[in-house]
């Protein structure tokens, strides 16, 4: 749910307040959209927001990880690179192999890169990835692989979580910018709960 600003009392856990009286809406302008459309929107959309994200980043942010588990900006960026070119080789397969096949297990992940080359690449990949996604026919999203661990997997499925996961690494991404800001902006801290909190690495 959304945290209300310090500022404004029209705001409660849904957004705004309606005025009238009237209970908060509790559907969202997505609720209801077809999934792969959506997914296919998200993917479009992140080339537009990582860029300005990873401008954000000084570089001593770029290998700090903000908590020993978790991923420094430049290992986020690695993966996302990484995953691009497995997931298009893998969902390439399903959609046009016989179906229901094992899917093999991807390459090793490499080292991570410099961050701006590693972007560059992403992005160049993602313009191919959309136009190849977007090319895909309605009988091959509804072939299938089977994963290892996970079962049956369609290709539609497989396009929907590959939006997840741009989602899942951009709040990833998000909270080690947030673990840097954190620190400085004082008393605000008893509005927000710190992003890697002690209490989750016990």
């Amino acid at each position: 749910p959304l945290r209300r600003s310090p500022d404004d009392d029209d705001w409660d856990a849904h957004g705004p307040i309606a005025m009238s009286g009237e209970a908060p809406p509790t559907t969202g302008p997505l609720l209801g959209a077809d999934p792969f459309d959506q997914a296919l929107a998200i993917l479009a959309a992140t080339p537009e927001v990582l860029p300005r994200l990873v401008a954000s980043i000084v570089p001593e942010l770029a290998d700090a990880r903000p908590a020993p588990e978790d991923w420094s900006p430049r290992e986020i960026l690695g993966h996302l690179r990484y995953v691009e070119g497995l997931l298009r080789d893998r969902i390439s397969r399903m959609a046009e192999g016989p179906g229901e096949e094992a899917m093999p297990p991807g390459p090793p992940s490499p080292e991570p890169g410099p961050v701006e080359e590693t972007l560059a690449a992403w992005l160049a990949a993602r313009r191919e990835t959309l136009v190849w996604l977007r090319s895909l026919r309605p009988e091959q999203l509804e072939r299938a692989g089977i994963h290892r661990h996970y079962g049956r997997i369609t290709v539609r499925e497989h396009v929907i979580e590959w939006g997840y996961h741009d989602l899942e690494h951009l709040r990833q991404l998000a909270a080690a910018i947030e673990a840097a800001l954190y620190p400085a902006i004082g008393g605000w801290q008893a509005l927000y709960p710190p992003p890697y909190p002690s209490e989750r690495r016990a």
